[in-house]
């Protein structure tokens, strides 16, 4: 997707990678797409990390669900839990790095917003080609089902009721309850397994695209290796979050300028925060 194809301005925001608790990161991201999306401020590419370890849900999953995969391991009661907007399946915030990507679009359908997406990742695969990263859409890869080995080996270095820790845990719909055990088309895979997922949530005038790129392995998701184990690569989320800025800037034709959340945007942030994302009623609605 080019800045042509939607009429985007040529410059956007960049807010570098910053730690923030789990509730702020997703509040912050509402705040963001409802100012692009209303153009008060330019398009907006964010990059964060999360201050402890964290299990977002996703918006039409139970917390039952949640309660059920920390009761699996001891250790995961120190694990934050937040719903977050968009769907899809729960993801293990721990050493990744996160993105949010929040664009004015006048043409909101699915069309507009899967050039989004696919841009957005094929810039994630370049970024991770020049660090020695080979990684891919899952629709283009050649096997579905056996993992490569090194990948294999990784896994099997964890203990075996480790790895099988959320394997029989599934949603209503019999999907696994982890985001990074299912598969969608666009989804990034290394070595066999998914290391890259993003969603989509669409407001009046505009897109919110968020993701998680995992870097390593976490101890509260064994079975899910990162770059670090599937290719030997170790990177910090700044440096991989420069490259991945750089590339989207290329692909979308927008420059992007470094900046920071306006004083209404903070302001916003803070009132979504406590109304909802820090709220028991907003995370245990369903």
């Amino acid at each position: 997707m080019t800045r042509q194809d939607n009429n985007l301005p040529s410059q956007g925001r960049l807010l570098p990678f910053a730690l923030h608790d789990a509730a702020s990161n997703m509040a912050i991201d509402e705040a963001i797409v409802q100012s692009v999306a209303e153009q008060d401020v330019a398009p907006t590419l964010r990059f964060y990390g999360w201050s402890r370890p964290t299990l977002s849900l996703g918006y039409f999953q139970t917390l039952a669900d949640a309660e059920a995969w920390i009761g699996q391991d001891a250790e995961r009661k120190h694990v934050e839990i937040v719903r977050r907007s968009t769907g899809g399946g729960a993801i293990v915030h721990h050493f990744e790095l996160t993105y949010s990507l929040s664009l004015p679009l006048s043409d909101t359908g699915p069309g507009a917003r899967e050039c989004v997406y696919q841009g957005v990742h094929r810039s994630v695969v370049e970024s991770l080609a020049k660090c020695g990263v080979a990684a891919t859409a899952y629709r283009e890869t050649a096997s579905l089902v056996e993992p490569a080995d090194n990948a294999t080996e990784a896994a099997e270095k964890q203990e075996p009721d480790d790895r099988n820790a959320s394997a029989g845990l599934r949603s209503a719909g019999n999907e696994p309850f982890l985001c990074f055990e299912r598969r969608t088309d666009e989804d990034l895979i290394c070595g066999g397994y998914k290391i890259l997922g993003s969603a989509q949530r669409r407001v009046r005038g505009g897109v919110l695209q968020h993701g998680s790129l995992l870097l390593r392995v976490s101890p509260h998701a064994p079975s899910l290796p990162g770059v670090l184990e599937l290719s030997g690569a170790a990177m910090t989320p700044s440096a991989i979050a420069e490259l991945i800025a750089s590339r989207i800037g290329e692909t979308m034709g927008m420059q992007w300028r470094p900046g920071e959340l306006t004083d209404a945007e903070q302001g916003a942030a803070e009132q979504i925060q406590s109304s909802r994302y820090a709220a028991a009623e907003w995370t245990g609605r369903r």
